[in-house]
C-alpha cells in the first residue's frame, strides 16, 4: 500500500476546542544520541529555562517540577545502540510513570534518537502508540537504506519496526507502530530509499510545501480518519520543521519550511486530532543560537500544542 499523500482536497473547517486543565510533567533527555554535555545535549534545558513552565501556566496549565534521566557510567557500553536501548527505557519508565499517575509527559529531547522512548512509555500505558512525526527529514532511514549511518536519521523507521529491534523493545514497544497509526508532516528533505519507504506503506503524508493557510483543515483532515487506529498518540517535533530562520544553527537544515503560523496551526490541529498522550521536542542546539530563538520557538510550539485551558 502506499503511503497517504494530502493533496488540494476539501475539507470541513476545523472546530477549535479548548482543552480542560492539565497537569504537565516535564521530562528532559540531556543526550544528542547517547552523548551528554555537547550540542543538542544542552537543548532540553535551554528549552526549559526559555520560560517552558511559566508560558504553559499562563495558558492554566499545571507545570510539575521536571525529572531528567541519566546515564550513569557503570551502564555505558561500548556499542551505541545498546546505550540508546538504555536511555529509551529510563525515558520510557518515565513517560508511562507519568500518564499512569496522570499527568501528561512533555518530553525534552536532545535529538530525534530520543524519540523512541516515549513511543514506547505511550505503548505501555495505553496498550498502543500512533505517532505524528513532524520533521524536515523523514528518519525513516534502515542499516539497507542509509548512505551516512547516521543513527539519528532512523527512530522514525526504529518505532515501526524497520530496524534496530533490541533499541525498540528496550523503550517498551514490543509491537511496532503501525504504519496506519503514524504521520510524517513538514517534511521536505527526503532521500530516495524514504521515498520509497513511504510509497510502500500507509504512513500518512503532509509535505511541508503543502502547508498553507489552510493547514489546520488539512491536517485535520489527514489525522482524524486514523485517530482511532490508536488508543494514545506520541506527537513529535523535530525543530528543524519550522526551517534555519526560525531555529538558528539547526545542523541538517531543509530546503523548505512552512510559514511559521501556518506550522502553529497545523501541530494545534494535529493535538487536537487524535488522543494525544505525549509532545516531544527535539533537535536544539543553543550553541548555533546565541540569541535563543529557537528554544523561544519550541515553547510556543509546546504551548501551541497543548492549548490553553478552559
Amino acid at each position: 500500500m502506499m503511503s497517504v499523500l494530502l493533496r488540494s482536497l476539501p475539507v470541513k473547517q476545523a472546530q477549535t476546542r479548548r482543552r480542560s486543565q492539565i497537569h504537565i510533567q516535564p521530562i528532559l533527555l540531556p543526550f544528542a544520541g547517547d552523548v551528554a554535555r555537547w550540542g543538542a545535549a544542552r537543548g532540553p534545558e535551554a528549552i526549559l529555562s526559555a520560560g517552558l513552565a511559566p508560558a504553559l501556566e499562563g495558558h492554566g496549565h499545571v507545570v510539575a517540577e521536571p525529572v531528567s534521566v541519566t546515564f550513569p557510567r557503570e551502564k555505558r557500553t561500548r556499542d551505541v545502540v545498546t546505550n540508546l536501548g538504555y536511555l529509551a527505557a529510563r525515558l520510557s519508565d518515565a513517560v508511562a510513570s507519568a500518564l499512569d499517575s496522570g499527568r501528561f509527559p512533555l518530553v525534552l529531547e536532545g535529538n530525534c534518537t530520543g524519540a523512541v522512548g516515549p513511543a514506547g512509555g505511550v505503548a505501555r500505558a495505553r496498550g498502543a502508540a500512533g505517532i505524528v512525526w513532524y520533521d524536515a527529514h523523514g528518519d525513516l532511514h534502515t542499516l539497507a537504506t542509509t548512505s551516512t549511518g547516521l543513527l539519528g536519521g532512523m527512530p522514525f523507521a526504529v518505532c515501526l519496526g524497520w530496524e534496530f529491534d533490541d533499541w525498540r523493545e528496550r523503550a517498551g514497544l514490543r509491537a511496532p507502530v503501525r504504519p496506519e497509526a503514524a504521520a510524517l508532516i513538514g517534511a521536505s528533505d527526503l532521500d530516495p530509499e524514504e521515498e520509497a519507504a513511504l510509497a510502500a506503506h500507509p504512513i500518512a503524508r503532509l509535505d511541508a510545501a503543502l502547508i498553507g493557510a489552510d493547514s489546520a483543515e488539512r491536517t485535520a483532515a489527514l489525522l482524524e480518519p486514523r485517530a482511532g487506529a490508536a488508543p494514545g498518540w506520541y506527537l513529535h517535533i523535530d525543530l528543524d520543521v519550522a526551517g534555519p530562520e526560525e531555529v538558528p544553527g539547526v545542523l541538517t537544515p531543509a530546503p523548505h519550511w512552512p510559514a511559521r503560523a501556518d506550522l502553529f496551526a497545523s501541530i494545534a490541529a494535529a493535538a487536537r486530532s487524535v488522543p494525544l498522550a505525549c509532545l516531544g521536542l527535539a533537535g536544539y542546539d543553543p550553541g548555533g543560537d546565541p540569541s535563543g530563538r529557537g528554544a523561544r520557538l519550541a515553547v510556543e510550539m509546546a504551548a501551541a500544542a497543548l492549548g490553553p485551558a478552559c
